[in-house]
């Protein structure tokens, strides 16, 4: 049993409880978060909230029977300026029974809910800091509509990790529309540059490949079309897109020509190697033909009629329009073989 003192500061620590729980549930009932929990909630959000709710209803059912014992426990101690025997056996029951063990539950409810509220008020307020540059951005390069639904999601479950990572995501986009946006004009002139590559190579590719058609049979060179035009074309609708100020269409265009223009520039050196290679490959067959005749002539087999009649259909094969170069390439490799045969001598 408690004593008189004792009693006495039970009953003033209680009484400052529970004014304490009566300000802290005013003052949660009123918090910033709580009244904007109060929307459309998603995930983890909506988890965490639907906890903290259950959790603040028991709070509010408990206070008015925390508060009853305390004014019980009141009036019992104003019976009597000094309390007897019957006033400490009620009192002890009443400061050292039920009312503890509500005081602790409630203490933990309170706490569930505090920090619930404090979690989503510091992630909104990042969230805020997030999407008020990013809607300023979204205004100027006209991507309102990207922004929106972002922004829907986002609200309704700032305790997520995936709506930060997408307002970063986004946000990279913007930052990149407006580099587009700053930035076209040096990307314009790379793109011009590119363009014009293309359309030296395939001018360059166009006379190789008709001096190869003069000179080398079937070299299997296909026809293809000039992509320079269509590519300079493109260029023309970017500065429209620019004047649109579509920065996202201007985004994917540019990308799209560059490209586009690379595999252009890329397939018409290949195709110009190719031609190339073939003129090449004549050349060297030539150079391999004289070099075998003169080492004929250095063994002695100047006059050799079968060396003169293999040196001779490869000549005319080479030098014919158009060459046969397959055939050229056998011919050339009999006389060299015919060439070393005689140089070895019989076995």
């Amino acid at each position: 049993m408690l004593t008189p003192d004792e009693a006495d500061r039970a009953l003033a620590e209680l009484g400052a409880e529970s004014d304490r729980l009566a300000e802290a549930l005013v003052a949660m009932d009123g918090h910033p978060a709580h009244r904007l929990l109060g929307g459309d909630l998603t995930g983890v959000t909506r988890q965490r909230w639907d906890e903290a709710k259950q959790a603040m209803s028991a709070l509010w059912e408990q206070f008015p029977r925390h508060r009853g014992l305390v004014e019980r426990a009141r009036e019992v101690r104003a019976r009597r300026a000094r309390p007897g025997q019957a006033e400490l056996a009620e009192l002890t029951e009443l400061l050292t029974g039920e009312v503890v063990e509500l005081t602790t539950l409630m203490e933990a409810g309170h706490k569930t809910v505090a920090a619930v509220l404090a979690e989503v008020e510091q992630a909104w307020q990042a969230l805020a800091e997030q999407l008020g540059p990013l809607e300023t951005l979204a205004e100027q390069l006209g991507a309102e509509a990207r922004l929106a639904e972002l922004r829907r999601r986002a609200l309704a479950d700032p305790l997520a990790q995936l709506p930060q990572r997408e307002l970063a995501r986004v946000r990279a986009e913007f930052d990149e529309l407006v580099a587009v946006r700053d930035g076209f004009s040096d990307r314009q002139h790379e793109l011009e540059s590119l363009v014009d590559r293309v359309a030296a190579a395939e001018a360059e590719a166009r006379i190789v490949s008709a001096t190869v058609r003069k000179k080398i049979a079937e070299p299997g060179l296909s026809d293809t079309a000039a992509r320079a035009p269509a590519l300079r074309a493109r260029l023309t609708e970017l500065v429209d897109l620019w004047h649109a100020g579509q920065w996202k269409a201007l985004s994917d265009a540019l990308t799209a020509l560059r490209r586009d223009g690379e595999t252009a520039l890329t397939e018409v050196r290949q195709r110009l190697a190719f031609a190339t290679g073939l003129l090449e490959r004549r050349l060297e067959l030539r150079g391999r033909l004289a070099a075998y005749r003169a080492k004929a002539a250095n063994l002695g087999h100047a006059e050799d009629l079968e060396l003169g009649e293999l040196h001779r259909t490869a000549h005319d094969l080479l030098h014919a329009a158009p060459s046969d170069l397959r055939a050229a390439t056998v011919a050339v490799r009999d006389y060299q073989r015919a060439v070393r045969a005689r140089e070895e001598g019989p076995e």
